[in-house]
């Protein structure tokens, strides 16, 4: 790129011939007019190719940072969307250990009534044994006095 930068200035700089542009009079006859020419040093054009070749590599520095801008934003993308499944996945969890101490709560609450209900079966039994022996010892007695 800087190779023909270089070679178009110094053409134009050797080019001392004027530039001929066709135009027309009021007749529609073609006239012929010779443009000014600018000519420059060659120290001075050499300034203008090596400015012209910085620009050329700055616009290319600027795609390759837009570009490297646009990975970065689907690189953030990514790992923002790699977070939000952990949340996800760390609200599961929760949600999931929630629901087992509900389960151990109520299971606990179960066990509570059956102990209850198991007391009150135990002293129905225990009454319920206590009236048959003492009706089996009623009995006895009536039955060894008679």
């Amino acid at each position: 790129m800087k190779q023909i930068l270089t070679i178009l200035l110094i053409i134009l700089s050797l080019s001392s011939k004027g530039q001929h542009v066709p135009t027309y009079d009021s007749l529609g006859n073609v006239t012929y007019y010779t443009e000014d020419t600018i000519h420059l040093p060659y120290s001075v054009a050499k300034k203008i190719a090596k400015e012209l070749v910085g620009c050329d590599s700055t616009k290319a520095i600027l795609e390759l940072t837009k570009e490297q801008l646009t990975l970065t934003e689907q690189k953030v993308t990514l790992k923002d969307s790699v977070i939000a499944q952990h949340i996800k996945k760390g609200e599961i969890y929760e949600d999931r250990i929630k629901n087992e101490q509900l389960k151990f709560d109520m299971q606990g609450k179960w066990v509570d009534q059956l102990r209850k209900q198991n007391k009150k079966l135990k002293v129905k039994l225990l009454f319920t044994k206590i009236t048959l022996s003492a009706i089996i010892g009623g009995l006895t007695y009536l039955y060894i006095t008679k």
